[in-house]
């Protein structure tokens, strides 16, 4: 059978820098919820951003007496099963551990020729200050430097619009950061990179050194999950150079698009089986002996193309004077000897 389609319906948008969705990071699962759901609280600061306002303007800045942000969050944006509260809790951690270098640019306060040169300033701190859990009043506030809360929302290089909901959805870091990445990419429609690249986003430094492996273990299982949850997801292929592998290529598709190539394929399925019973003298019962292939809306760019060249042996063996007598137990046959690995 044919791929469903993904079964969310609703999804919720929100949008990070494109420095952050191709950073190379190695968080895990809980680490980048966290992180997701703290940027999805910078929204409206983003949106402003975009708008022009700057950050010193932001009231999220203006409310802070020192270098400190203050960010608080419901237990329940996090944890939606008591059971996860000691890996939430444990991900907080790890995230304060993760140290953060950033170089700021002071300017003078006075723009006068007088006034100092701007300074470079360098912030070291970790990714987030501190945070405070209130068990039982069900609430965390989450502290962070300034300058962190700005990388979170920096809008001049671009943004990535992706759902926040599959960051929840999925128990796979790769699955995560594949998504970002073609999310980053969907309107180009294909993202090719080389086997290094990929490695060096996803960090595996010298995991599955054998590329099959690779493939095997990591690509596919994200696919699979990213047609089942995603709104945005991916068809898989690779180049060669010969019979080695050189780069991958995500054919990147949206839920409304494979919608449309949906339907296209089901008037050429209907119009396949005209072809098939005014040509080749296909009847109900010849129609069910390949009913399983017809079935797969997949199969139908291969069986065209497969019909296409049964016709044109046709009008050779006519020529020839080699005319086939029975044509349609001749092209099950051939059909069916095209489609015999899906068969078996």
């Amino acid at each position: 059978m044919g791929e469903e389609l993904p079964s969310f319906e609703n999804y919720s948008l929100i949008r990070q820098p494109y420095r952050i969705t191709m950073s190379m990071w190695n968080y895990s699962v809980w680490q980048k919820r966290i992180l997701t759901k703290i940027i999805a609280r910078l929204q409206r600061d983003i949106t402003l951003l975009e708008r022009g306002v700057e950050f010193g303007q932001l009231e999220l800045f203006k409310s802070s007496n020192d270098d400190t942000v203050r960010l608080k969050f419901l237990l329940s944006d996090f944890i939606k099963d008591g059971n996860n509260y000691a890996q939430f809790k444990k991900a907080i951690n790890q995230l304060r551990s993760v140290n953060v270098e950033i170089v700021q640019i002071i300017l003078p306060a006075i723009k006068s020729k007088k006034a100092k040169k701007p300074e470079e300033e360098v912030v070291l701190t970790g990714l987030i200050e501190r945070a405070v859990i209130k068990k039982y009043a069900r609430d965390i506030t989450i502290s962070m430097h300034k300058a962190t809360a700005m990388e979170l929302m920096k809008v001049a290089n671009g943004l990535t619009v992706f759902a926040e909901d599959v960051m929840y959805e999925t128990n796979n870091k790769y699955t995560q950061k594949i998504y970002e990445i073609i999310c980053q990419w969907k309107n180009v429609g294909v993202y090719t990179l080389s086997i290094e690249k990929f490695r060096e986003l996803l960090v595996l430094k010298n995991k599955y050194a054998d590329t099959k492996i690779l493939i095997r273990d990591i690509i596919c299982p994200v696919e699979k999950e990213l047609k089942k949850i995603g709104d945005i997801f991916f068809d898989f292929s690779v180049s060669k150079r010969g019979n080695v592998i050189t780069h991958f290529n995500f054919i990147i598709k949206t839920k409304a698009l494979l919608k449309e190539e949906s339907e296209h394929l089901l008037l050429v399925k209907e119009d396949t089986i005209n072809l098939l019973r005014q040509h080749f003298g296909f009847k109900v019962h010849h129609l069910e002996q390949i009913e399983w292939i017809l079935k797969d809306l997949s199969n139908i760019a291969t069986l065209r193309s497969k019909i296409t060249e049964l016709a044109l042996k046709l009008a050779d063996r006519k020529l020839s004077g080699q005319p086939i007598k029975d044509i349609p137990a001749w092209s099950i046959a051939s059909i069916r000897n095209e489609f015999y690995d899906k068969e078996i």
